[in-house]
């Protein structure tokens, strides 16, 4: 199967991106949008119409009503949905429509969506089957971008896990800067010195949290020191939430 023209449902930031994107890359793009009026780097469909390949690119509570469209107007699967979805969701729409969906997160900033697509840092693809998980890399490979072949739902919680990551690691920062602010000090230099990409992926012993995967922090240092900050923070009238937390979760697990 050869892929020529790609219809894209839904043009907000998500499907503006990816109709950018298969723009650039030399493709025919046919966009639908139930706001008609919205500008595109798709050609506008009043109705979504047969395409070699459907990218889904709706709010999740809209994505089961979508297919229902799409298969009433006979567009032909595969369909790709570049929602944010929760787990399982792909695996049980293909179930119930008895058609081969795939789930191809995407890694966009809202204000930077178009530089994000055409320089992706990975690309994910929960595949149905292996031939339509083919179909996709190739659609990609000229971006020359590490790709991933997986299932769906695995997809899915890579999706989120990264916001969750990167909402836990904003949540942590204002957290520090707090700290810092009681003693007056410098968060930004402290974040310099600290340099948490490579603290968690590369300084002393690398790839931190991923190697424990059901088993708590112990030790002699990470436990003190967790009960030396709450500590602190309750001696300096500061809020303690966050720590204790993370205390209460570790404590459920075995070491």
């Amino acid at each position: 199967m050869s892929i020529r023209r790609i219809q894209i449902i839904g043009l907000g930031t998500v499907g503006e991106a990816t109709a950018y994107l298969f723009n650039k890359l030399g493709y025919e793009v046919l966009g639908y949008d139930i706001n008609l009026k919205k500008k595109s780097y798709a050609k506008s469909l009043e109705a979504p119409t047969n395409a070699d390949l459907t990218f889904i690119c709706v709010p999740e509570r809209a994505v089961a009503s979508v297919i229902e469209i799409l298969m009433n107007c006979k567009v032909e699967p595969p369909y790709v949905i570049r929602s944010t979805v929760k787990p399982g969701t792909t695996e049980a729409l293909m179930k119930k429509y008895g058609i081969h969906l795939i789930h191809n997160p995407e890694f966009l900033r809202e204000k930077y969506a178009l530089h994000d697509v055409m320089n992706p840092s990975r690309i994910i693809i929960g595949q149905c089957c292996e031939a339509h998980g083919k179909l996709l890399m190739k659609l990609y490979k000229p971006l020359g971008r590490p790709i991933y072949l997986t299932s769906p739902t695995i997809s899915e919680v890579v999706k989120l896990t990264v916001n969750l990551l990167r909402m836990n690691i904003i949540t942590f920062w204002n957290v520090i800067h707090e700290i810092c602010a009681s003693l007056n000090i410098d968060t930004k230099t402290v974040a310099e010195l600290v340099d948490q990409v490579k603290t968690i992926g590369e300084y002393e012993g690398g790839n931190w949290g991923v190697k424990f995967f059901g088993r708590r922090f112990d030790g002699k240092c990470f436990p003190e020191n967790l009960d030396q900050i709450i500590e602190f923070c309750m001696e300096r009238g500061l809020d303690t939430e966050f720590f204790k937390m993370i205390k209460k979760i570790n404590q459920r697990y075995p070491p």
